[in-house]
């Protein structure tokens, strides 16, 4: 018999030392999804606090606007460009907003104002695409592109989307739901939204969290390689797109400069993946954001896909060009 045996039976009773526990994995395993959920919820109320102290004083501040006639003036001066996409003038205030700060506070601009389901939805799409241009095209620019030729490019693909979907969409929505809550007392839809907002962020903490603390990133990118190939991607952005899709380009700012900086991506690499996630990023988080609040998830995910994959096949049909009149170029894969 070993010593170990030995040892036990030698031992007086009740004195015994506990047995090894197999299952010691499974209490590691819940021990680390409490760990996430604790740390998540935390992490995802304080950023909850601070975008809701971005987000009530504009809304308050449009609202304010609204009924002292200032934004009705704003929005006769923009309603003739704006009516080409199928949305009042006043929701240039929100698409500004939105591109000079976050997605955030373009909701909190939507939100003082009367739009029907298909106009939140182009106005999303819109937004999704072109927004926190100042903190966004600096980490593109520090990752390896230009800072300038990113905001064109999303620029671009906003106005071409939100044309695209107006053309599209059928002009007859079910306005009930939108018209309730946007007739309401400002208070009772700052609420609404506050709520919204806090279940939400708190919620997407806790998945972030997960993703990071059971390796799921990597084995999702690794899946996702053969789809990445269609959207003109090589393999080895991979976990780049998901950061940059699971995080968005501001909060996975991080984990993007430091890859981009490592020397793993080649040049043009980083070239193929800023023009994707330029235009399509936060690919959760973000829309979650606009659903809650009437679009349509659809028509605010599939048209960014299908874009970000138009500008890498473009450039690259664009480099393939040049290539073939001033000699061969470093291959993207």
């Amino acid at each position: 018999m070993d010593d170990a045996a030995e040892t036990g039976r030698d031992e007086k009773p009740g004195t015994e030392a506990p047995a090894p526990v197999p299952p010691d994995e499974p209490r590691g395993f819940w021990r680390r999804l409490g760990g996430c959920i604790t740390e998540g919820t935390r992490k995802g109320l304080r950023a909850a606090a601070w975008l809701l102290a971005i987000m009530v004083p504009i809304s308050l501040a449009v609202e304010l606007l609204s009924r002292t006639g200032a934004l009705g003036w704003v929005a006769s001066l923009l309603e003739p460009a704006f009516r080409l996409i199928g949305l009042p003038g006043e929701t240039a205030i929100a698409f500004i907003i939105g591109m000079a700060l976050n997605v955030y506070s373009a909701i909190a601009a939507m939100s003082s104002m009367v739009l029907t389901q298909r106009e939140v939805t182009i106005l999303a799409l819109m937004v999704l695409i072109s927004h926190n241009f100042p903190v966004e095209a600096t980490v593109q620019h520090k990752a390896g592109s230009s800072g300038w030729r990113m905001v064109a490019l999303r620029l671009t693909a906003s106005v071409a989307a939100g044309v695209v979907l107006h053309l599209v969409l059928p002009a007859e929505t079910a306005m009930a739901e939108i018209e309730e809550r946007t007739q309401a007392a400002w208070t009772i839809r700052t609420a609404k939204l506050t709520a919204t907002i806090l279940v939400l962020v708190v919620l997407l903490m806790i998945l972030q969290r997960l993703l990071d603390e059971f390796g799921l990133i990597r084995i999702i990118s690794w899946l996702l390689g053969p789809v990445l190939r269609l959207l003109g991607l090589p393999r080895s952005t991979a976990f780049l797109w998901i950061v940059a899709n699971t995080l968005g380009l501001a909060y996975g700012a991080a984990v993007i400069l430091e890859e981009a900086e490592s020397g793993r991506l080649s040049k043009e690499d980083v070239e193929l993946l800023n023009r994707s996630i330029a235009v399509c990023h936060s690919l959760l988080e973000d829309s979650a954001l606009f659903v809650a609040v009437g679009a349509w998830v659809l028509w605010i995910t599939v048209p960014r896909v299908m874009l970000a994959a138009a500008a890498v096949w473009i450039y690259r049909a664009w480099r393939a060009a040049g290539s073939s009149l001033h000699g061969p170029a470093t291959p993207a894969e």
